[in-house]
């Protein structure tokens, strides 16, 4: 009786039919490069906007009425 056909594992972990790894290429290198890039922009500037969101004003440009909270005494 014969017996199934198994793949073997060889020593190195890869089966005896299987090619080797290929390299990464370079389109792929900066594919990937460019959207780590574009995920760090994005974040920085949704930090940056979330940054000046959360400044309250400053009296100075509140308007012409506003003189702010102190009065300085006459004479």
């Amino acid at each position: 009786m014969a017996s199934p056909s198994v793949p073997h594992a060889s020593l190195d972990g890869q089966l005896d039919g299987q090619r080797e790894r290929q390299l990464a290429t370079l389109g792929w290198a900066l594919r990937r490069a460019a959207l780590g890039l574009a995920i760090l922009l994005i974040v920085t500037l949704a930090s940056a906007l979330l940054l000046y969101a959360s400044l309250e004003p400053d009296g100075s440009t509140a308007g012409v009425g506003s003189h702010g909270g102190y009065a300085i005494p006459p004479g």
